[in-house]
């Protein structure tokens, strides 16, 4: 049996990074002043928030790519339960627990966010690896299935919600499969020309980055399909070579934040129930504060969010070590 490939530092970090950006996303999504959020300068900064998502689904495929890499397709049992509990967890945040009763409420808990089309994302992957040699070929044809009917799935319904929650975003989900899960089967694409090393491979990786994002126009969202997927996907695999490349140097400072990678699901969790669940008092903080605050005050929201967050992600690691 062939060694399991080297860990890859960097993506801690790189993940950890994303961890940041999107804690920092919702804080000031939730609580900055409802007027500051209709500013210029807040719609300009907002499309770098949108870079976040695909930053995470591009960071799964790269891995799932690293690590079976060296071997041939390996029993999918044991990863496919973890993206089935991912799904899960996905479900369960939406369930409004005090509203069983309501069919509103089950229409609702039938939402899709950014954990569903990672899990399903992952799926793909492990289809994908079934055909062996060819896997990178499936996974290409999958991601142009995905990307390039981004604009035809806008219409697409079947009548079955919990199906038609995934086509697109017109039934309320928050995301959708297309072209959401082309990011992760691009990032599973990038490690067969990348292995994660600071090597030639990095050096392509950003210049074909570069590419991607500087020779299409601005195509914020909805976009057209694939402009909106080129482009941020182009920021993603730019922002990663040069994370790969600054990781060694900085590793000294930065071990929290490849924690907060490590620990990317259960601070995703954590936070966004100190957001919208924890009665603080009898409200939860949405409510209690809304979009009231002024920059300074979200950056203080933002970490003491990310600080007790990060706290509860070292607890959980301190466990599993024991």
């Amino acid at each position: 049996m062939p060694p399991a490939p080297k860990r890859l530092e960097w993506l801690d970090l790189f993940r950890g990074l994303a961890v940041l950006g999107m804690v920092w996303t919702h804080s000031a999504h939730t609580f900055l002043d409802a007027r500051l959020q209709q500013t210029d300068w807040f719609h300009r900064w907002d499309y770098y928030h949108g870079l976040i998502a695909p930053a995470f689904f591009w960071i799964a495929g790269f891995v799932r790519a690293h690590v079976t890499a060296a071997a041939a397709a390996r029993p999918a049992w044991h990863a496919l339960k973890r993206l089935l509990m991912v799904l899960l967890i996905g479900y369960l945040m939406h369930v409004p627990w005090q509203a069983l009763p309501d069919a509103q409420a089950w229409r609702a808990a039938c939402t899709v966010n950014v954990l569903h089309c990672l899990a399903i994302s992952g799926m793909l992957m492990l289809l994908a690896e079934r055909f062996g040699r060819w896997r990178n070929a499936v996974a290409a044809a999958l991601l142009v299935f995905f990307v390039g009917l981004q604009t035809s799935a806008e219409s697409w319904r079947t009548g079955v919600l919990l199906i038609d929650q995934y086509l697109n975003r017109n039934q309320g989900s928050w995301f959708a499969l297309f072209p959401w899960v082309g990011f992760g089967l691009a990032g599973f694409l990038t490690r067969s020309v990348w292995d994660g090393a600071v090597n030639r491979g990095a050096a392509f990786t950003l210049a074909l980055g570069a590419l991607f994002t500087f020779v299409q126009p601005h195509s914020p969202w909805p976009g057209g399909a694939p402009e909106f997927f080129l482009e941020r996907l182009g920021w993603v695999m730019m922002a990663a070579a040069l994370t790969a490349c600054a990781a060694e140097r900085v590793s000294a400072t930065t071990g929290w934040l490849r924690l907060a990678g490590r620990e990317s699901l259960l601070l995703y969790v954590a936070h966004l129930i100190l957001i919208h669940a924890v009665p603080l008092p009898r409200l939860p903080l949405q409510q209690l504060i809304g979009k009231t605050q002024p920059v300074w005050s979200v950056a203080l929201i933002f970490a003491a969010l990310f600080a007790v967050s990060l706290a509860l992600g070292w607890m959980n690691e301190r466990r599993k070590t024991r």
